[in-house]
């Protein structure tokens, strides 16, 4: 099976202090998964830049989609502590979706993308919908790839597909479908600055031909790149 990719977008809302927020991902929630699980390769998280909400990403680098599926990863979810159980429940959104690798620009000399060592500081999310099959959006990630070549303060790109998601919180109804679509691709662009996202070179690069269809465009800064097992760069008890 392909590579998978993990990414979620969460708002702490009302009912959630920034500070209970924080505590549980970077103590709970993240070192569940990289501390024990080596199918994990990467954790990162980081912060709106553009003053939208959800205001915070997560994304994992992920080493087979089959993990999704893996009693390993899946339980963490079905046996929740008392405590993110609550916490979950008083989230204001938390959109989870799982993707598989479709495309990549290549690793880069100046980042290590989502690695403690040298990390992204920027990213920009599209997603965005193509006409036809996944082969048309293969075609169109590489177009894409050559032209963001050109880009000054463009690091790297990667495409993917999206084979589930789900959004919880209080501003979800879940009776209502229409809540739970979402496009069904993703370009995640690692940049310089997040001044790139504004430039006419990027625009332009980032939708060869102009024929996706972009549905958002969000920009993040890093909060944190967080060690691994998979990485060998933590400690095991």
């Amino acid at each position: 099976m392909p590579p998978g990719f993990l990414l979620v977008t969460a708002e702490p809302g009302a009912k959630v202090s920034l500070e209970e927020f924080q505590d549980w991902y970077n103590n709970e929630h993240v070192p569940l998964r990289l501390n024990h699980l080596p199918s994990f390769l990467t954790g990162a998280r980081f912060s709106a830049s553009d003053s939208l909400a959800p205001s915070w990403l997560a994304v994992y680098d992920i080493d087979d989609t089959a993990t999704f599926q893996h009693e390993s990863y899946t339980r963490l979810r079905a046996n929740r502590s008392p405590r993110e159980a609550n916490l979950v429940q008083r989230l204001e959104l938390l959109d989870r979706r799982t993707y598989e690798f479709i495309a990549d620009s290549g690793e880069s000399s100046l980042t290590s993308s989502y690695n403690p060592a040298n990390p992204t500081k920027f990213l920009i999310t599209h997603w965005l919908n193509i006409p036809g099959e996944d082969a048309a959006f293969r075609t169109w990630s590489e177009e894409a790839f050559r032209s963001l070549k050109g880009v000054e303060g463009w690091v790297r790109t990667r495409t993917y597909n999206c084979i589930d998601n789900l959004k919880t919180g209080t501003s979800i109804v879940p009776s209502d479908p229409q809540a739970q679509i979402v496009p069904k691709y993703l370009a995640v662009h690692e940049v310089l600055t997040s001044a790139v996202a504004e430039s006419p070179a990027f625009g332009e690069a980032s939708n060869p031909g102009s024929i996706a269809q972009i549905e958002e465009i969000r920009t993040w800064n890093l909060y944190r790149a967080y060690p691994s097992v998979a990485q060998g760069n933590i400690q095991t008890s």
